[in-house]
């Protein structure tokens, strides 16, 4: 399976180190369900995040392969 989202994530820098005063992002995934829980998979791993909270699958109009959900994400805390 080719990851989409793999590509996305390489645009995109995902690090919260300097994230511009707040320390929570709001994120809506769009795709296939089998990529979105791949990336939500590779975001929970990643040492800098911790997600805090995970919708639901929403399908999306129009289509029967492409769904949404929303993740808010945190800077972890630095130990």
């Amino acid at each position: 399976m080719i990851h989409t989202a793999l590509s996305a994530t390489h645009m995109v820098d995902i690090s919260l180190r300097d994230p511009g005063g707040g320390e929570m992002i709001k994120v809506r995934l769009q795709g296939t369900k089998q990529d979105m829980e791949w990336l939500e998979k590779q975001l929970s791993e990643c040492p800098e995040v911790k997600i805090t909270e995970s919708s639901e699958t929403f399908s999306n109009k129009g289509t029967s392969k492409y769904y949404r959900k929303y993740l808010e994400i945190n800077r972890k805390n630095e130990e």
